[in-house]
């Protein structure tokens, strides 16, 4: 789990990495600060100033995830003496013949304020995955961590959609990733490879990005549906499915036209690496997981941190797409209202519950968290909008 953070980030970042390929030419904004630092293997005496360095840098819910285990390696990073960041480590052989590179946690102290740290440790783990003889690395990392991006960026990775790993490495084959790094358990996080591949296979294009968005909702829908013993309330669910879908649409072009009236264009990236949550809490729950995407700028130079209010203001116009529709499905009953509109009511009220009211790990991505890094009093408001349909159902 890779931890570098945005200056206002409060989520948590995993990464992995493979250690067979070159690293790009072009040297890291902090090259000069990394020479400064010594990367070592971590001793017994490391680990309490490690845990320290975690009870800093992370927020609750990441300081809960943090692990280390018999089957990993640990590398320190040390400015004169004191150690100011850590990378965990461990290396999987797949039975198709794949050796994966993990790394399950990169983190530096913010109270430091050494620079280049987590470029440093990042390089030290590709060297280290080289020893290893690794032929790839998996890294999971938020959408919306600009700075995790860049950096992994300057590394040699790339993102790689759901459908690009099946095309890799089989189904089989990409289940096995994701248990092996972590992976398939938290939406709002994208898999990243390296070394990189095809720049069309790793990012697909921009329309059938948010048209897999849609069929992942779709099929997560499906399997709610599926789930009711009438095989006609199965069908009829078909009706809410197409509702709920066009929701996403009409959500997804209001922030897109609220983005460029601020003059920002922005693009868009599945939640594939959800499945493993929507689909379990669909299938034995009966619970949909609302699969919405992360809508963020698409120039790889972006910065949270100074595109926080244009991302919260854009994400309110979504929010308010969002909140209309859980509204009017609780307040309004039609006439002669077709059989699948209680689970048209359901699946909104469950859409604004996530998306409005959740601005917390694994629901990143939603407009709750940017709406919530732009303004507090507004992401309030905003709970209370989202949460109001579930209590008038109960």
């Amino acid at each position: 789990m890779d931890l570098m953070r945005d200056p206002a980030a409060h989520h948590h970042v995993d990464t992995a990495a493979s250690g067979d390929a070159s690293r790009p030419a072009a040297a890291d904004q902090h090259s000069a600060s990394a020479a400064q630092l010594v990367i070592r293997p971590a001793t017994p005496e490391d680990l309490d100033e490690l845990r320290s360095i975690v009870a800093r840098a992370f927020d609750p819910f990441d300081r809960l995830l943090f692990r280390i285990k018999d089957h990993h390696h640990v590398l320190v990073a040390e400015a004169a003496g004191v150690v100011v960041g850590g990378t965990v480590v461990h290396v999987t052989t797949h039975r198709d013949g794949g050796v994966q590179g993990v790394v399950d946690w990169v983190f530096a102290d913010p109270a430091a304020g050494v620079r280049g740290v987590g470029s440093a440790l990042r390089d030290a783990a590709l060297d280290w995955f080289a020893e290893q003889d690794t032929t790839e690395v998996t890294a999971r990392i938020d959408a919306v961590n600009s700075a995790s991006r860049q950096l992994h960026r300057r590394g040699g990775y790339r993102p790689l959609g759901v459908v690009a790993q099946v095309r890799r490495w089989s189904v089989v084959g990409m289940l096995r990733r994701w248990r092996a790094g972590g992976a398939g358990f938290d939406p709002g996080m994208q898999l990243w490879v390296q070394p990189a591949v095809d720049a069309e296979e790793v990012t697909g294009r921009q329309g059938g990005r948010f048209a897999a968005t849609l069929a992942i909702n779709a099929v997560v829908l499906a399997a709610v549906a599926l789930r009711s013993p009438r095989a006609a309330d199965a069908l009829a669910a078909g009706g809410a499915i197409a509702v709920l879908l066009g929701v996403l649409v009409l959500r997804e072009l209001a922030i897109r036209i609220a983005a460029r009236a601020q003059q920002l264009e922005l693009g868009h990236a599945p939640w594939g690496n959800g499945l493993g949550v929507a689909l379990p809490l669909a299938g034995l729950l009966g619970v949909w997981f609302p699969m919405t995407g992360s809508t963020t700028p698409e120039h790889p130079s972006w910065r949270i941190d100074q595109l926080r209010a244009a991302l919260g203001r854009a994400h309110l116009a979504g929010a308010l797409i969002v909140a209309a529709a859980a509204w009017a499905a609780v307040l309004l009953e039609p006439v002669g209202a077709a059989s699948w509109w209680p689970a048209l009511r359901r699946g909104l009220v469950m859409l604004a519950l996530i998306d409005l009211a959740v601005p917390v790990a694994p629901m990143i991505g939603s407009a709750a968290r940017h709406v919530a890094a732009w303004s507090h009093w507004m992401a309030a408001v905003l709970v209370l909008v989202g949460v109001g349909p579930l209590i008038l159902t109960l």
